[in-house]
C-alpha cells in the first residue's frame, strides 16, 4: 500500500480511501484517524433515555431537543407565545368543553376523547334501541302478549293469597302504591306467560320483579319453594 498524505492529520502514512455519501467526496485517511473516527461514532446510550445512538452526540435527537428547550428556552419557537398568541389557540377553556349530542349534558374529558359523544345514560339508550343488545334479551319473549287467562281477577286472587306482600322483600301493597303508584306485580315463576296456574304465579314488588330477570334459573327455584310453602 502506497504512502500518501492523510487528509485528516496531514501526515504521510499508509492510508485507505473511502467515499463520503453525504458530500460525495473521496477522502484518504490513515489507519489511526479512521479508527479514532469510528470510535467516536460507535453505538452508545443516550444520557436521558438510554436509547442506543451512534451520531457522536451525548443525547438522541428527541432528548437533545428537550434538553435544549429546558436549558435555553428562548430557542423554542413557541417561547413566550401563550394564550391567544399561540398558533393553536382555540378560544380558551369554553371551547374545550364538549357536550352530549343526546341531552347536551357536559361530558368529561375521557368520555369525549375515547370517542363517546354521549353521556352514559344516552349511550345506553342508543345501545338498547336494538333490544338484542340488552342483557335480559331472550329471543324477544318479553314482547309476547299475555294470554286471555291472565285476568285482573286472577292477579287479585294471587295478591290476596300472598297477604298483599312482596314474597321476596316483604313490601306491602300500601307501601308499593306509595313508592311505585301501582299495585303489586304478579310474576310468572317459570317465565312462561302461557302458564297461568296459581302454582306458577307469585306477588312481587317492582324492584324484585325486575331483579328476577337476572339469573333466571336461581329465581325460578327460589320462588317455586316459596309457593310450595
Amino acid at each position: 500500500m502506497k504512502t500518501k498524505i492523510c487528509t485528516k492529520c496531514n501526515k504521510r502514512k499508509k492510508i485507505t480511501q473511502f467515499y463520503k455519501r453525504v458530500t460525495g467526496i473521496i477522502d484518504s485517511w490513515c489507519k489511526e484517524c479512521k479508527k479514532e473516527h469510528n470510535k467516536k461514532h460507535d453505538k452508545h446510550k443516550c444520557l436521558d433515555c438510554d436509547k442506543l445512538i451512534w451520531n457522536g452526540f451525548e443525547r438522541c435527537k428527541h432528548c437533545a431537543k428537550i434538553h435544549q428547550y429546558k436549558t435555553r428556552p428562548e430557542t423554542n419557537p413557541m417561547f413566550g407565545k401563550k394564550g391567544d398568541l399561540s398558533p393553536v389557540w382555540q378560544g380558551g377553556e369554553e371551547s374545550r368543553k364538549k357536550y352530549c349530542i343526546g341531552c347536551h349534558k357536559l361530558l368529561n374529558a375521557s368520555a369525549y376523547y375515547n370517542g363517546e359523544l354521549r353521556c352514559l345514560s344516552c349511550a345506553k339508550i342508543e345501545q338498547y334501541k336494538d333490544p338484542r343488545n340488552h342483557p335480559n334479551f331472550i329471543d324477544g319473549e318479553g314482547n309476547f302478549p299475555y294470554p286471555m287467562e291472565f285476568t285482573e281477577s286472577l292477579k287479585e286472587s294471587i295478591r290476596k293469597r300472598d297477604n298483599y306482600e312482596c314474597q321476596n322483600c316483604g313490601m306491602t301493597e300500601e307501601e308499593h302504591l306509595t313508592v311505585y303508584g301501582k299495585v303489586l306485580h304478579v310474576h310468572h315463576i317459570d317465565y312462561n306467560k302461557e302458564n297461568c296456574s296459581k302454582e306458577n304465579l307469585i306477588s312481587l314488588c317492582g324492584g324484585c320483579n325486575t331483579r328476577a330477570n337476572y339469573n333466571r334459573s336461581y329465581w325460578t327455584n327460589f320462588y317455586k319453594e316459596k309457593v310450595l310453602k
